[in-house]
């Protein structure tokens, strides 16, 4: 099998809480996404949203890596992707079969709640949530969705959960497996 076969749901959330728990020590939160958090019964990729714990200097000050670059580290993986945003990773499991796992780090908790949204798909659904409504989307005229943060009259809003994205819009909140 290969990285971009699909695998059954159960199995591939089996592999994705293993990972979750894992990384959890190196995160203030961290969540999957993605087709699992969808339900779909077939998953090609793990999608993992987290803030991760940001090393700092002697001034408190934060720098550009992370405890999860730490505890990656030594982990028995490749990294095909290694920015301070996104990895991309991939590893065999114990039945020799290759899972890949992208990796969505948000260092501003501020930006959860619209990344997790987006990571959580589907694309289509994630494109019509930042289209205006008069282009055929959901997000009413006037808001901005800009660096991960949702924006009205110069301001940023505070989202810190999806929710208040479907509260804003003015939809009733929709569950992962229904986002289509």
């Amino acid at each position: 099998m290969s990285a971009t076969d699909k695998r059954p749901y159960a199995q591939m959330l089996t592999i994705a809480r293993g990972i979750v728990e894992r990384l959890q020590p190196a995160c203030h939160r961290i969540e999957i996404a993605g087709s699992l958090r969808r339900k779909r019964p077939l998953v090609g990729d793990i999608e993992i949203v987290a803030v991760p714990i940001l090393h700092t200097n002697l001034f408190g000050e934060p720098l550009d890596t992370s405890e999860v670059d730490q505890l990656l580290s030594h982990l028995p993986i490749t990294l095909h992707k290694n920015g301070a945003k996104y990895k991309q990773l991939s590893f065999f499991g114990s039945l020799g079969n290759v899972y890949t796992v992208d990796l969505f780090l948000q260092p501003d908790p501020a930006t959860w709640a619209v990344n997790f949204l987006l990571r959580t798909g589907s694309a289509d659904f994630s494109h019509k949530m930042v289209t205006p409504k008069s282009q055929g989307g959901y997000k009413p005229d006037g808001y901005l969705v800009r660096d991960a943060r949702v924006w009205h009259n110069g301001a940023a809003i505070d989202t810190p959960e999806e929710r208040a994205i479907f509260t804003l819009w003015g939809m009733d909140y929709i569950e992962p497996e229904d986002r289509v």
